[in-house]
């Protein structure tokens, strides 16, 4: 009686690892398939094409019916297992506008209050590399530089004693350098082609400051500090691997403590007590996506 049992709960959980679902679409196809996944609008499910093993999706207004288990036999291996099919790795380029957001100290001389108007602005690119452990989740690495120079024009060098003692073409440029690792949330549409991206990490922020009269550095200040940094974005796919991408993002930190170099003598300073370089910008940007 024992062997009876067991023989027929084997066969009856035989048959249920062995049994396959039916899609019958619009146009009469009879799909024998194992069906993974039903969403809203659309129904996944796995098949055998000829020796090939693929996953797809159908949308639920082209199905008349679905029936789980309809099927005794399987078309596919008795040791298929499911997995989830979606892009794990995406590399991404970006190139785009900046602004600082950081407010410009009181008291300033109106014509360097001007030339720092225009430091304002600038242009950046980013290099992301991510991998995702979830369709939806995943880690990433970012290298950001920022850019960003003004040309004063015309200008003289005077000494400590007020003297001129050359002139020529004065211009300053600065470069933030941002180095980090980002959590980053991932939203598909429906179609499983274009998506919504979040990010948010910290990392490595850099900061130098350069002077230049007649194309020579005469003047540097650099610093270092925790970098903050937020984005969101959207990729349309463009081909299978390929996708374009936008994204607004924000970059944050600051300072009090830097180095100074001036005639090849550097030293370390620290701004006065409850004031800050702050490193903040919005950032918009375009670039090309490569997923797989």
């Amino acid at each position: 009686m024992k062997k009876i049992l067991f023989a027929i709960i084997l066969f009856i959980i035989t048959s249920s690892l062995q049994a396959q679902d039916l899609i019958v679409t619009n146009s009469g196809d009879s799909i024998n398939c194992k069906i993974t996944k039903i969403t809203n609008d659309y129904v996944h499910f796995t098949f055998k094409h000829n020796t090939e093993i693929r996953d797809t999706l159908l949308p639920k207004n082209q199905i008349v019916t679905q029936k789980k288990d309809y099927f005794t036999q399987s078309e596919l291996p008795a040791n298929f297992t499911h997995r989830d099919v979606f892009p794990h790795f995406r590399i991404s380029i970006d190139g785009g506008w900046q602004h600082r957001t950081a407010k410009m100290a009181d008291g300033m001389d109106a014509e360097w209050r001007e030339h720092y108007k225009k430091m304002k602005s600038g242009f950046h690119y980013d290099i992301q590399a991510a991998y995702f452990f979830l369709e939806s989740q995943g880690i990433e690495l970012m290298f950001s530089k920022q850019f960003f120079g003004h040309n004063l024009g015309y200008g003289y060098l005077i000494d400590s004693e007020g003297n001129i003692v050359d002139s020529g073409e004065l211009n300053e440029k600065i470069s933030f350098n941002y180095i980090g690792a980002n959590y980053l949330l991932r939203i598909f549409d429906s179609k499983k082609k274009n998506y919504w991206l979040f990010s948010m990490g910290l990392g490595y922020m850099g900061y130098n400051d350069r002077f230049f009269f007649n194309n020579v550095e005469d003047f540097k200040i650099t610093a270092e500090t925790l970098g903050l940094n937020m984005a969101i974005g959207y990729d349309i796919s463009v081909s299978k691997n390929f996708a374009i991408g936008f994204k607004l993002s924000l970059m944050g930190g600051s300072f009090r403590e830097y180095k100074q170099t001036q005639d090849g003598v550097t030293t370390s300073e620290k701004m006065p007590e409850k004031t800050a370089e702050g490193l903040g910008t919005v950032k918009l940007s375009a670039g090309l996506r490569f997923n797989r």
